[in-house]
């Protein structure tokens, strides 16, 4: 009698284990599973505008596999590639190909040193990235005042747009933020298409001529451990076709 009690209490014992190490299991996958789409934040790109993000290696390595489950509408990914005469982002060769592979529209930008010659700066960029049918006009990040005046900075900027459309053959995107747009850079650069930054509604860029809106800097995306930009596109997806080279 005994001898059954303890086999029917080591049986017992060995079918607990075994449920608890299939529990453990099955909550290591959902975890795996949801431990990131828990905290997006879809309804912050739900709008009438095709949306997309930024990235650069701020956003740590990304896992590709992951953005693809994300419930935002991502169609494009802007990849900084470069920054100034020999500044070049360590992650971007890594996610200008995963970005691409994983069947996103593509575009590289190259943030502007406003402090170092536009020339150089051009011919780094020229160099890191090679755009191909498809991706994204080239874009340029101009944030920042210059110390040699802004008729320099703006003799620079407009040296490198040109330069760039000499090269692809297409009109550079300009990136730059609202308030610096309407002091620094309105109507100097009204010619090429423009990515404005502006937070807290459509309304901020109303009196703006805007292709690009990045109206957030807090969407959070299965795979990308920290927060990303968001950005509209002002048309429908055949016009955006129109901002990619055709060869």
């Amino acid at each position: 009698m005994k001898l059954k009690r303890k086999s029917r209490l080591y049986i017992s014992i060995i079918v607990v284990q075994a449920i608890i190490i299939l529990m453990l299991i099955g909550g290591f996958f959902y975890f795996k599973e949801n431990r990131i789409s828990k905290n997006e934040n879809p309804s912050i790109s739900t709008s009438e505008y095709p949306f997309g993000i930024d990235i650069s290696h701020y956003q740590g390595e990304i896992d590709w596999e992951e953005v693809q489950t994300s419930h935002h509408p991502i169609r494009f990914v802007f990849v900084r590639a470069t920054m100034g005469s020999n500044g070049l982002d360590k992650r971007f060769n890594r996610n200008w190909i995963n970005v691409k592979a994983y069947n996103y529209i593509r575009g590289a930008y190259h943030y502007y040193r406003p402090n170092e010659n536009s020339t150089e700066q051009f011919e780094n960029f020229k160099a890191v990235v090679q755009l191909e049918k498809g991706d994204f006009f080239p874009v340029l990040d101009v944030e920042k005042e210059s110390k040699f005046g802004r008729d320099n900075l703006r003799e620079g900027v407009l040296n490198w747009l040109r330069l760039a459309e000499a090269e692809y053959g297409c009109k550079p995107i300009i990136y730059t933020g609202l308030k610096f747009y309407q002091h620094v850079l309105k109507g100097y650069v009204d010619d090429y298409p423009l990515w404005i930054a502006a937070y807290s509604g459509k309304h901020r860029v109303k009196d703006v001529d805007w292709s690009f809106h990045q109206f957030t800097d807090a969407v959070r995306v299965n795979g990308i451990e920290s927060t990303v930009d968001g950005n509209d596109f002002n048309g429908n997806l055949s016009e955006l076709e129109n901002y990619r080279l055709s060869e």
